[in-house]
């Protein structure tokens, strides 16, 4: 090699490291990283939803069977385990009325007070919950009713229903407020969108999506720039995030994610994108340049299962629950998920993790 050509060598080698990722790392934000792990014990057959007061910083994890627990994670413990809430599967918050609401799976939700986490009531308004929101401007609650294509709407206050819509499908996703009182409801059976006028309670927009967000689950919403953003699990082939005009319901961009894509958090502060997948067990973590325009800055692993999140804008830690589990071969299992999705959790294992910028602090 001539000296030419070993000098130009050198300052290849130079630049490279000059944008390296360690150099990247080095001077960038620390990256996520595993912070702390709290057991929880229960059956771990089943969870759904995480739902995060801000201002307490408490955690409410919907475990179903083992009913409603309520961490508050500035020091790591459980709080509350709410009464009569068995069955729960998410959870809405008013603070205003000092009220929480639990949707439970078999049509019933559970009333109870914020301030000490005591049981107030529990009313049965069918057979089946998928999910509930709250709507501070209108002070209704929606829930859905998948296994009726139901949106169900109930005053707050009364606890008295004040109007149903009936949609397509029936695998209704957790849908989001504009702060406009617009809600938008995924259907992932058939990619679809509503979008819900919650003042009139009536339908005023439905968007096939199918052609570049199937299998949408989950939502957030970007108040500055109106657009609505899902995770689309895309057949476990082709997993995206969309970006959708909330005003033409035109997908107007979509980036890879990991498969099983569910959950997704928008941080309009640090204007960061996290979207997470269960099966492939990361969090992919995207930066906002423009309305419609994400770069992907990291893609952190979890563990199998953690599907659902939360996040505390003031530390931006993110909060995430699973437990262990197995394909038992023996019985029956989601392949619509994965050919392996598990079909057993073992007992005891239940877990809620924290991840945040850097190691935890010793």
């Amino acid at each position: 090699m001539s000296l030419i050509h070993s000098r130009k060598l050198a300052a290849f080698v130079l630049a490279l490291s000059a944008v390296s990722p360690v150099a990247y790392a080095a001077d960038g934000p620390a990256l996520y990283q595993l912070q702390s792990v709290l057991n929880l014990g229960g059956t771990g057959a089943s969870w759904d939803h995480i739902d995060y007061d801000q201002a307490k910083h408490l955690a409410y994890l919907s475990r179903g069977a083992d009913g409603l627990t309520v961490v508050d994670v500035a020091v790591g413990k459980v709080v509350a385990r709410v009464a009569n809430a068995k069955g729960s599967v998410a959870t809405a918050l008013a603070p205003k009325l000092d009220r929480g609401y639990t949707a439970n799976a078999d049509g019933s939700t559970s009333v109870f007070k914020l301030s000490d986490f005591s049981a107030v009531q529990r009313v049965s308004f069918g057979d089946n919950f998928d999910g509930v929101v709250y709507d501070e401007a209108t002070n209704i609650l929606a829930y859905q009713q998948a296994d009726d294509s139901k949106e169900l709407f109930v005053d707050a206050k009364t606890m008295e229903p004040i109007g149903t819509i009936e949609v397509e499908g029936e695998e209704l996703e957790r849908p989001v407020v504009d702060g406009n009182s617009n809600l938008y409801l995924p259907i992932r059976d058939k990619n679809l969108v509503y979008k819900i006028d919650l003042k009139a309670k009536k339908i005023v927009a439905r968007w096939d999506i199918s052609a570049k967000c199937t299998e949408p689950s989950g939502s957030a919403f970007d108040v500055a720039n109106n657009r609505l953003l899902l995770p689309c699990r895309g057949m476990m082939v082709d997993p995206v995030v969309a970006v959708i005009d909330a005003m033409s319901g035109d997908v107007t961009a979509t980036y890879p994610t990991g498969r099983g894509a569910d959950d997704v958090i928008f941080d309009p502060a640090s204007k960061q994108l996290f979207v997470a997948n269960g099966i492939d067990a990361n969090i992919n973590v995207f930066k906002q340049e423009s309305a419609d325009k994400y770069v992907l800055t990291e893609a952190f692993q979890t563990r199998p299962g953690l599907r659902v999140m939360r996040y505390d804008s003031a530390t931006q830690k993110i909060y995430g629950m699973t437990a262990e589990g197995t394909f038992d071969a023996r019985k029956k299992t989601n392949t619509a998920v994965s050919p392996f999705y598990p079909n057993k959790f073992f007992d005891g294992t239940f877990v809620m993790l924290t991840y945040g910028r850097g190691p935890a602090a010793k």
